[in-house]
Order: C-alpha cells, then structure tokens, then sequence
C-alpha cells in the first residue's frame, strides 16, 4: 500500500515542469531511496489484497500474503517446472506444506498468470492466456479486500468487516485448527503429481466420519474398520449433527465418536502448530509442527495397520509386512506400470469364458481381497466353493475361511492383503492351469505387529507333566483312594455324557436355528443396517399413512418418522407377485446395496398381505419435479452434477453390487434430490435382479414408462443393463433442454421409437454442421449460463445411449469416466 502511495508521488513529480532541476533530482533520489527500503517490507508482511489488485505468477519468490503473526503465506507455489497453484501454506517448514490450493490439478504457466480481486468481488486466476482457472462462486458486490488469516483461512470481507466467501469452506487435503467440518465438507487426497487422488474423508451416509476409496470402478469404506460395527468402532450411528473440529491443543471432536472422546494427538498441548492430513497413501494423519527445525512429525494416525487402507497396491496387488509395507503381484500376474502401484497387477494369461480353456485354482494363505463378493455362501465344503467359482467365468477366485465354511466367490481382486489372523482365512484364486507357477514365492507377512497373536500353551504342557509326576509318586497306601476318586470320576464323566447327548438330540435343532438367527442378523445388521419392521411400527411412523409423498407404477409413498426422529418414505407395494419367502429374500440381496447416488432402504415390513419398504427420505422431491415444474432453477452446475450422480450410482448397480441389478424403469420420477440437490436414484431393485453368471436373463414382466424403455421391449429380446442406458440418454436429453422429450408424442411403443430416432438423427446432423444450434437447445431458462463443452459432450453422450443397436450403447462405467474428465 505504502509502495503505491510512493509510486505516485514519483510520477506527478515528473510530470512538474515548473520545479527546478536541483530539487527535482533531490525529490526524486529521496523518494527512490525510501521506495527501495520500502518495497521487500511490504512485498513480505502485508496481509490484505485490496479490490482491483493482482498478485502476479512472476513475483512469486517477493509477492505473496502472508498472515500478521507469519504463520501462513497465500500465493503462487511452484509446484514443478514453469507449472505453479494459488495456494496457502505454512511460511516456517521446511517442506512449506500446503494446506489449500485453489487450482489443484489444474496449474497455471509460468509467465502472464495472475490472481485478482475484480471489482465485482470475485477472486479469479487466470492464466497465461486469459483463462480462467478458477474463481469464488457467486459476485459479491460490497467486497472490500481479501485477507490471510492467522488460522490459515483465506476470507473475502466486505465493507462492515463481514466475511462473505473463505477458503475454510472448501478445503483440498488438509483441515487446520478450528476449521469446522460439516455433512458436506470432505478432504480429497492430494498425489505426488499434485492432482486430486482416489481418497477421500468425510461423514458417511450413517454419518459416520469415514476415509473412503473411491474411483469409477471401485467404492468402499475402510476407515473405520467396516468389518466391524459401528459401536465396535466406537462411534455413534445417525448422529444428525454431523460436525467435526480440531482444536489448538491437538483433540478431534466429531458428532460421530462415542462418549464424546475425542482423537488426541500424542504431543497434546497448546500453542503447537498443527494439519489434519490426507496424505497420498490414503491415511489420515496429525503433524506437529517443530518450531526449531521446521519439520512435521506425525502426532496421530488413523489407521496404523497400512495393508487395511483400500487400494493401496491396485487391482490384484497385495499389501504385506516385510516388515514394512509392501506390495507384491500374486503368482500368474505381473505389475501392469512399473513404478506405480496403484495401477496393480494384469495376469500373465487371461482366463477366456467360451469355456475352453481348463483352470485351477492358487492357495493363497492368510490372505484375502475384501470387498467384490458375488455372493456370501455358508457352511459348505471347500469342494463346493470351488465349484461355485469355476462355474462362474466372472469370478477371479474365492475366500474360504475353514472352520465356519463360509464361502466368498469374487469378481474382482482389489485391496489385497496377507497378515497372521485369529482364524485361518484362505484365498483361492483363479488361474489357467497350463501356467506353471510352482515355482514362485507366495507374498507373505513376515511381521504384523510388536505382538502377534498366538496361543499360549506353555503354562498348559507344565501342568499336565506335572500332574503326570505326582500320579508317579503315590505310595501304596494311597492306592485305594486313587480307585474311589477314579470310581467317581468315571461316574461323572457319564453323567456329562448323558446330558451331552440329551442336548444334542433334544435341543440341537432349535438351539441351532435360533444362532442362526442371530448370526444371519448381525450380518446384516453389520452391512446395511437393514431390519424388519411390523406393520404396527409404520401405521404409527406415518399417523396412520397420513402425509402422502407420491404414487407410481411400485406403490404409494409416505413420509413417516421413526423411534428414532430419523425421517423415511414409507412406500406401500402393490401387485407384488411374490410369496413371502421370496419376498424377503430378494429384499436381502437389495438391502446390501448401498452407494451415495442410491436411494437408502432401512427395511420392510412383510405381515400377512402388507408388502412395504422403508427409505430413506429425500427432502427435495423427484427430478422430475425440480427441472418441469418447480420455481427451483438448476443451474448447469447442478444439472452436470446431476447426471454425473446417475450415471455413478448406475455403474454401482450394473458393475459392483454383489448382485447385478438393473433398474427397468429409470426415468426422471424415480431420481430424487436430496436438500443439497445431489441426486439418488429410487425404485431400483424392484425389478427382477439378475445373476452375475448371465442365467435367467429373460425379464419379461417389468416394464418401463413409454418414452424411456428401450426398442429391445418391443422386439421381447432378452433384457440387459442396456435398458437403463437407454433410459439415462432420454435424461440426458430432458437434463440439458429443460423440457420433456416426449411430451407431444402420442401412440404405440413402436411410433414412440421410430418418432425418437428421427429425434437423434437431427441432433446428430445439427450438432456438427450448426454451431449455434446447441445454445437454442439448451434450456432458454439459462441464458447464457452454461459449459459449451458440458453441454455438448452430454449431447453427444445421450446420442450413443440411444443407438438402436444396444451392442453400440457404452457401459455405465465408460459414461463415468467421461463425464468426469469434462468435470472441472
């Protein structure tokens, strides 16, 4: 600020023709001197960035902000050659470690880039070329200036000193003291190429703070241990406050832990600087600052064990302690990127599904891949297990854990491990039995932990040996009563005999039923939280089904509240064709299903005639009520969101799901928007669930709405994942325009088709030879207001969803990875 002031003074001197020379040579040696000594003191300490000022990328090393007690410095950040992000960091480490970016993954050049605070109160970075990279969401009109905070938080303040955006709200990696955390804040990993990573932490949908796995293909909660349940992880379950914090002594405090005990960091004390960090690997990890050094030193980890962090060595690879972690590929794979293992292993030799080709199987002990089970299978031989999974081209191998016979075949071989365990777990995976693997070491843990587990029987052999000695050393005299105590031991190990048979006949069956019982609950109970309900329980949820949400094909919907305040829709099913019987068991495949975009469902009630199914709520209603007939606008921030959230929790239900399920009636009614509007798919499951192997693939008595099912209805060719492909390119199309596709189309299935298809050969046309077509397609109600190339790529996107030729329609997963490289 002073350096400007001086500046100025400079110029109107020069430009004072009357003052004689002398002076005007003083004036202006002066005013240099004090400009000089001037410069780096400002340059260095200030603050605060007025309105219509820049930080420009080439004063990176002299021009930043930084926070009046010096904590903290905002700025451009060299991240590699001629590639810098705008960033916060921490001014006296020795590695400056980073605690927001605002363009991570998307660096700006070198030379001509500029942060700036426009005169309509939006932050903007822009690059060397002008474009830009990022910017504050909204305008803020009354901004005055922004400023670094000694808390590390970046706010934009207005002229009352009110702060109207901070960086606080939308952190990238890192949380710092006194940053809150919300239900929708969440950290992302950060790679060693400094772009956002597959980790993530943040409240799960229990409201559970979680770290999280998540890619196109694969999603899965691994922090807390999600073999356990909640109370055994000691937290509590919807909890609807869902806010966390880290503090200046060094505790954690989240909505979610039991007892209120916080996470405590092994150096607790005040006045240590401090980051909450989600490291490259995937853990969760507290830095103490040492003011001495500048070094950071990990205070608090949340996962020690590194081999349970979830894709940590790819698809196929395997986590060991050797001691330290390790990855390694299983016997008939190889590394598929040297260098990099989070790409995992590829096999050597691809196992072919025409059935010609014979395989075997690799046993691998004291390992398993968690996650991807086709199917949870009890009490039954290895024999069978084996069998089950050569059957089944699809599996890549199986879990069997001897004693209990429990059998897990499996699609896909990710997050795996091998570690001593309490109980023998074995994997078995699938190889073509012409390799020759012999011969090659299998991956084992050579340490676990400073105490392994193991059994004690030491103290054991020494007290029967010494029992044995004393039976040695009994004199004559006392052999009598060494025959009276045998007597009656004799005749109380028959007594026992006698009451072992009466339980095994007598009470065995109905002892073993009710453990069973008990056993199949916590399982479920474990994974999806998901129970019965009677019907006396919703009549009173729902003041005898008195507040109506809605009605479709399915059923009528109701909003209930249950015991515990959580809000549910209850739905009333009609026409369910099922026994009971079957009823419950198809409810127990969908009840394992559970994704962000996927409507949660609680339980069901099954008495007599009532079929129902208790949801979760979704405050805002169906899609097709916010983007038809709403006063509510989506913006094409939300609309890209949302079809990016559909096409998500699609690729959940086709590709990951222990069982393949497919929608059959997706269309704008069954997607709902919760009260951040991030969509969640409703109704699914409700359709005939089909098996991974391919079998029974002939569905014939669901049907979707005119205008979204697809040709392959019509022409009663057996029903795929396709349909909902299908379905999702009209969403897409409706999405982008604002208006119903099919609203003036009248008539049978077959004209319906034919009518669309002219439709798309338009589009097709249009989009290539008419360049302003695309905007009078867009919905008028934005304006200008939209990606050009989103919107496009949509279009495009919804185009090849529609092909006649269901063989030519891309998978749900190939939609995801599109949709998220034009995500910015």
């Amino acid at each position: 600020m002073f350096v400007l002031a001086v500046y100025s003074r400079s110029d109107h001197l020069c430009k004072t023709a009357s003052m004689d020379a002398p002076f005007l040579a003083t004036s202006l040696a002066v005013l240099t001197t004090l400009s000089l000594l001037a410069l780096p003191l400002s340059a260095a300490s200030h603050d605060i960035l007025p309105l219509k000022s820049s930080l420009i990328v080439e004063d990176y090393k002299t021009n930043s902000l930084q926070s009046s007690d010096g904590t903290f410095s905002c700025g451009f950040y060299n991240i590699y050659t001629n590639a810098f992000t705008f960033s916060i960091w921490y001014s006296n480490s020795v590695d400056k470690a980073i605690v927001w970016s605002a363009n991570r993954g998307r660096p700006v050049h070198s030379r001509r880039s500029a942060i700036t605070l426009r005169k309509d109160g939006s932050i903007v970075l822009s690059d060397y070329d002008g474009t830009v990279v990022w910017q504050t969401d909204g305008k803020f009109p009354d901004v005055q200036y922004v400023q670094l905070l000694n808390t590390g938080n970046l706010v934009l303040k207005n002229s009352s000193g009110n702060i109207v955006w901070q960086s606080f709200d939308s952190p990238t990696d890192t949380f710092l003291p006194t940053q809150r955390i919300f239900a929708t804040t969440k950290l992302v990993s950060t790679t060693r190429l400094q772009v956002p990573g597959h980790y993530s932490f943040r409240f799960s949908d229990q409201s559970i703070l979680s770290l999280i796995y998540d890619d196109a293909n694969v999603s899965g909660i691994y922090w807390p241990d999600p073999d356990y349940l909640y109370y055994e992880n000691n937290r509590n379950l919807y909890n609807s406050t869902r806010i966390g914090s880290l503090d200046d002594y060094g505790d954690f405090f989240a909505s979610d832990l039991a007892n209120s005990k916080a996470l405590v960091a092994s150096d607790r004390g005040f006045g240590i600087k401090r980051r909450l960090t989600l490291d490259y690997d995937g853990n969760l990890r507290l830095y103490s600052l040492n003011n001495s050094d500048g070094t950071w030193t990990a205070s608090w980890i949340a996962q020690p064990q590194t081999c349970m962090t979830h894709g940590l060595c790819g698809p196929y690879g395997i986590c060991h302690y050797s001691p330290t972690p390790t990855c390694s590929c299983p016997p008939g794979y190889r590394m598929r990127n040297p260098g990099n293992w989070t790409q995992g292993c590829k096999p050597t030799v691809e196992i072919a599904c025409d059935g010609t080709q014979n395989v075997t199987f690799l046993q691998l002990p004291n390992t398993d891949f968690w996650g991807s089970d086709q199917q949870r299978i009890e009490k039954v031989s290895l024999e069978v297990c084996w069998n089950a999974c050569i059957s089944d081209c699809t599996c890549k191998g199986f879990q069997y854990q001897e004693g209990n016979g429990t059998c897990y075949p499996k699609a896909f071989l990710f997050n795996g491990r091998t570690f001593p365990t309490p109980f023998v777990r074995t994997m078995y995976i699938k190889l073509p039995l012409s390799l020759d693997v012999p011969k090659i070491p299998i991956p084992q843990s050579s340490v676990h932990d400073s105490t392994p587990s193991q059994l004690v029987c030491d103290h054991v052999r020494t007290i029967t040996t010494e029992a044995f000695l004393n039976m040695n050393e009994v004199s004559g005299s006392e052999s009598k009563w060494f025959y009276l105590y045998g007597f009656i031991g004799a005749f109380f190990v028959i007594e026992v005999l006698f009451f072992a048979f009466a339980w095994f006949f007598v009470l065995r069956k109905e002892m073993r039923s009710s453990r069973v019982w008990a056993a199949e609950e916590g399982y479920r109970v474990m994974t999806s939280h998901f129970r019965a309900y009677s019907y006396r329980e919703l009549v009173k949820a729902t003041e005898r089904f008195k507040h109506e949400l809605g009605w479709g094909g399915s059923g009528v919907a109701y909003k209930g509240k249950l015991d515990d305040d959580r809000a549910v829709a209850i739905k009333k099913l009609e026409n369910v064709a099922q026994n009971r019987e079957d009823f419950q068991d198809e409810l127990q495949v969908i009840a394992r299903i559970n994704h962000m975009n996927l409507v949660r469902i609680y339980g069901f009630c099954s008495e007599r005639f009532h079929r129902l199914l208790v949801l979760e709520y979704v405050e805002n209603g169906s899609l097709a009520n916010v983007l038809f007939n709403s006063k509510i606008l989506l913006d094409w921030k939300q609309r890209f969101n949302i079809a990016l959230g559909v096409a998500k929790g699609l690729a959940y239900l086709h590709h990951e799901c222990l069982e393949w399920v497919i929608h059959c009636n997706l269309k704008p009614e069954n997607i709902l928007l919760d009260e951040n509007l991030e969509p969640k798919i409703t109704d699914f499951g409700l359709a005939k669930l089909l098996s991974r192997s391919g079998s029974n693939q002939n569905v014939s008595q669901a049907r979707g709405t005119i205008g979204y099912i697809a040709p392959e209805w019509i022409s009663s060719l057996p029903i795929t994942s396709k349909v909902d492909v299908y379905s999702y390119g009209v969403i897409l199309l409706e999405l982008v325009s604002g208006r119903r596709v099919f609203d003036l189309i009248v008539g049978e299935d077959e004209k319906v088709h034919f009518i669309l298809k002219k439709f798309i050969n338009m589009i097709c046309y249009r989009l290539e030879s008419e360049s302003l077509w695309l905007a009078e397609f867009v919905d008028c109600r934005l304006g200008d207001e939209f990606n050009y190339l989103q919107a496009k790529t949509l279009v495009k996107l919804a185009v090849s969803c529609l092909e006649e030729d269901r063989k030519k329609r891309p998978t749900m997963e190939s939609i995801v990875e599109s949709l998220l490289s034009e995500d910015s």
